[in-house]
């Protein structure tokens, strides 16, 4: 177990090493620099990019910002908040989307897990074909249309919550965003769950206990549930990855002070450090995420640490 964990770390470690190689070379093709007021001189951009060492080689500047990345620093910010830490930045916004994340994945959830169940149980019949005609909209329709639906109906035409995002009444003003962004979770968890349940009601156990008399409900909570939530928790833990990191356009429409609305800024305006930190930290879970469920299925079915495969 021990070699399978040392692997799965170095791996991982090579992953975010990549990750920010290849960041930050992106960053050096794109067009334009973080001084691109059209008021600034030739010689006042060239001091600007001098103090703030953009001057040397890139491979010198890579190495050095790899560095101060080991100490917690991903540097300044150069155009949104100039000469602002881009830690502050990120610690100031960071758990607002992460709560809205978390929130959209609870609820998404547990829908999505009821509604999978159901339709398994009643496989075929209209509660089924019911079911998939949600999970197959959930899924197709992006989650900024029933944002902007939602931001139409309940927040403009009925009043009923906070049209953008108030600070005044912080809790109202997420609820939209929450829904608009478990849709698709909830549709992704039922068509999963739906499937797996269906595999574990066709299995031959299953059939055993049926044959036995054993009552729907046993089956449900012994059997069904039990056998089919570790495959669901894998997707949902890779889904609550993007839900942390928020999302671009659903803040963006409500006007939430997250994460998501701070990195499209950031790539508007060519803040290099704010964009690079938070690709970063986006990466960095998911690869944490992927390296703890990497860890617990080695620790739960011991044929993935001998077989070395990928559980997920």
């Amino acid at each position: 177990m021990g070699k399978y964990i040392v692997k799965k770390l170095l791996i991982a470690v090579v992953t975010l090493f990549l990750v920010i190689l290849i960041l930050f070379l992106f960053m050096e093709l794109m067009p334009g620099s973080p001084f691109n007021d059209p008021k600034l001189t030739d010689e006042q951009r060239m001091l600007l990019e001098k103090s703030y060492g953009l001057d040397q080689p890139v491979m010198v500047r890579f190495f050095i910002y790899l560095r101060n990345i080991l100490k917690g620093d991903f540097g300044v910010s150069y155009h949104l908040s100039i000469n602002t830490p881009v830690t502050v930045m990120i610690r100031s916004r960071l758990p607002l989307s992460m709560k809205i994340g978390f929130l959209a994945m609870l609820f998404g959830s547990a829908v999505g897990l009821c509604i999978g169940f159901l339709a398994a149980f009643h496989r075929g019949k209209a509660v089924d074909v019911i079911s998939m005609i949600i999970t197959v909209i959930g899924i197709s329709v992006p989650s900024y249309i029933f944002a902007i639906a939602l931001s139409y109906f309940v927040g403009f035409k009925w009043r009923w919550l906070p049209l953008l995002y108030d600070f005044r009444l912080p809790a109202r003003s997420i609820v939209m965003p929450v829904l608009a962004l478990s849709v698709f979770v909830m549709a992704v968890i039922a068509r999963f769950t739906r499937d797996e349940a269906i595999a574990v009601l066709q299995s031959d156990y299953v059939l055993f206990a049926k044959c036995q008399g054993t009552s729907k409900a046993t089956l449900l909570f012994r059997y069904v549930i039990r056998n089919s939530l570790m495959p669901v928790i894998t997707v949902m833990a890779l889904l609550l990855v993007g839900l942390l990191t928020g999302s671009l356009v659903t803040e963006q429409i409500f006007s939430i002070p997250g994460i998501g609305f701070l990195l499209s800024s950031a790539i508007t305006s060519n803040d290099y450090n704010v964009v690079i930190a938070l690709s970063f930290i986006y990466a960095a879970i998911f690869v944490t995420v992927r390296l703890l469920l990497d860890i617990l299925y080695g620790i739960v079915d011991p044929r993935v640490r001998v077989s070395g495969n990928d559980p997920v």
